[in-house]
């Protein structure tokens, strides 16, 4: 039988990781290596080795924090196909949990889909659940429009911590927003101040996908009807600060189930 070794890759793994997570997303892999070059700095990546074949991965992203809390973000979760039903990605993931919770750092993810919520849980334990405000919104040809420009994932995060300053959220340093940044110019957006707010959006088909949009003092409105008329798109699905949809499951308990934070799924 094969020998299977769980450990944080290495410089010469990095190649294989870039072919698995292409093969498994389909992402571009000058973007992924993008990515892992960012990631460098606030996060790794540990693998599931079958013999000197990389067969299962997650990247472990480090560069947020709530309160008191250090956290640590579970994300893209890869097995390699006839590698599967073998349970590397949960070995992977425990080997993971196990590492950021002996550094005392809160674990979490943001499930993909619905039906991984019970996985994770199964997997990791991560049975606490934190919900946010999900919306749909759709183009008015006639709507009053903001100013609106691409900013750097400094001024992105400056501004955030004033909006949100009044509400529980985890905090995203900069390193984390670059990797934001990254995700959503991968796809032909970034990170937008739209009059006193900011978004985190990229155009897919003929709908604007919002990682997290923040009004700040503009009426929601005004700022969803400027970011569609920008990207000249019909309709925009995004998440803003509220409850009703799950979408982090937590190692360990969140102080509030409506703890907003900035997600890269």
């Amino acid at each position: 039988m094969t020998e299977i070794t769980i450990r944080i890759i290495q410089a010469e793994d990095r190649e294989a990781v870039v072919s698995l997570w292409h093969d498994v997303f389909g992402d571009d892999k000058e973007y992924i290596r993008d990515f892992l070059n960012l990631l460098s700095t606030c996060g790794y990546t540990a693998a599931a080795f079958c013999g000197e074949e990389l067969c299962s991965m997650t990247t472990v992203i480090r560069d947020l924090s709530m309160e008191t809390e250090s956290c640590s973000y579970l994300y893209a979760v890869a097995t390699r196909e006839g590698y599967r039903s073998q349970q590397l990605a949960s070995r992977v993931l425990d080997f993971c949990v196990k590492k950021e919770q002996k550094d005392g750092r809160l674990v979490f993810t943001a499930p993909a889909e619905d039906g991984l919520f019970a996985w994770y849980d199964r997997t990791i334990g991560a049975k606490h659940i934190v919900s946010c405000s999900k919306k749909h919104a759709g183009y008015l040809p006639e709507a009053p429009l903001l100013s609106i420009e691409k900013i750097d994932a400094v001024s992105y995060g400056s501004l955030r911590e004033q909006i949100l300053n009044n509400y529980p959220h985890i905090a995203a340093g900069q390193d984390y927003l670059r990797l934001t940044d990254c995700l959503c110019s991968y796809y032909g957006g970034g990170l937008y101040r739209i009059g006193a707010s900011i978004a985190a959006v990229y155009p897919e088909g003929d709908t604007l996908r919002c990682q997290e949009l923040l009004p700040g003092p503009d009426k929601e409105e005004d700022v969803v009807q400027t970011l569609l008329h920008t990207f000249r798109v019909r309709s925009i699905d995004y998440r803003t600060i509220g409850t009703g949809t799950d979408y982090i499951a937590a190692v360990s308990p969140f102080p509030r189930s409506d703890w907003f934070g900035l997600i890269l799924d």
